[in-house]
């Protein structure tokens, strides 16, 4: 999934496919498993990452109208 593009990403996200925190988390492992090599992150906020994540996901299930990307890391 973190292959996909944003409008991919959202369209599962749409579809409830996928979670933003399952999302967001697959991003963060990425991130965790490359950058020691990449470098290209000076701070990852993991914690308010997945907070945000779980905002979109309860805004997403109490039928809240989200914009098109909200909940694509």
């Amino acid at each position: 999934m973190i292959f996909k593009t944003a409008t991919e990403m959202a369209a599962a996200l749409a579809a409830k496919d996928v979670s933003s925190v399952e999302l967001t988390q697959a991003h963060l492992d990425r991130i965790e498993s490359t950058d020691g090599d990449v470098k290209a992150f000076l701070h990852v906020d993991t914690e308010g990452a997945l907070a945000q994540a779980a905002a979109v996901d309860a805004d997403r299930a109490s039928g809240k109208k989200l914009a098109p990307l909200s909940g694509v890391p």
